[in-house]
């Protein structure tokens, strides 16, 4: 998240971004470097539409700007918070269509973590039920000592 003039531009926004942060300069690795994501994974993201297609050199090698590469690190962030792709397509296409969206990114990001919480419950619930079979193994093994 960056402030400029007292607005909160989010990450992956272009707006309030500096201009220049549209310019594709990095390359696939510089690219990979930079925001901790493979190459492999950044050309899987833009097969699966989690990200627009790179810009392209004449000689057809993948440039990335500034821009793109917090549209990276906000799609691998998502990604490794268990955020479904379908999810991120959709969280992506609505931080393209700009500030009037944000209410539907919100949305997207509460029904995950509704989710997130249902599945932890489902868990807490499965570690009991464990927790209660080591407590009657180990009272099974005393007893045969």
């Amino acid at each position: 998240m960056h402030k400029k003039n007292n607005t909160v531009r989010l990450l992956g926004e272009a707006d309030g971004a500096p201009e220049e942060w549209s310019v594709p300069r990095w390359s696939i690795g510089q690219a990979a470097e930079r925001t901790g994501v493979s190459a492999d994974t950044l050309r899987y993201y833009e097969r699966e539409g989690i990200l627009s297609p790179a810009g392209r050199t004449p000689g057809g090698l993948r440039r990335y700007s500034e821009l793109d590469l917090e549209k990276i690190s906000c799609a691998h962030w998502l990604r490794c918070a268990g955020v479904s792709l379908n999810t991120i397509r959709e969280f992506d296409a609505l931080r393209d269509g700009g500030r009037q969206t944000l209410s539907g990114r919100r949305a997207l990001l509460e029904d995950h973590l509704d989710e997130l919480e249902r599945k932890r419950e489902e868990i807490d619930a499965s570690m009991t039920s464990i927790k209660a079979k080591i407590a009657k193994y180990d009272r099974l093994i005393e007893e045969r000592q």
